[in-house]
């Protein structure tokens, strides 16, 4: 029997953020790493840490994720919106609507 270090994780919002990436709720991984959502949404808190072969299954969705080619052809895990751009709404010319104009 071999003793491997155990896998490091990525901080528990990194972690949510590289499932978000993968366009995977909470549910959808949970099942494929034959777990409950619970347990994903306890992993993704920082209240509960993966171990065993969860911990592998886990670092290795997590790593795989992080190096595969999202839509812009950028590794998903790469990809952040701007500082101080989340939730704003722009028009389909990408500019940010003006509240109002005042030409006084």
């Amino acid at each position: 029997m071999t003793n491997r270090p155990a896998p490091t994780l990525p901080t528990p919002a990194e972690r949510r953020r590289l499932r978000e990436a993968a366009s995977l709720s909470q549910a959808a991984l949970a099942a494929r790493m034959s777990v409950t959502s619970t347990t994903i949404h306890s992993w993704e808190t920082g209240r509960a840490t993966p171990r065993g072969r969860a911990l592998e299954a886990y670092a290795s969705f997590l790593t795989t994720t992080a190096g595969r080619p999202g839509p812009a052809g950028k590794p998903v895990g790469t990809s952040r919106p701007q500082a101080g751009t989340a939730g704003r709404r722009t028009s389909p010319s990408g500019l940010r609507p003006s509240a109002s104009v005042r030409t006084s």
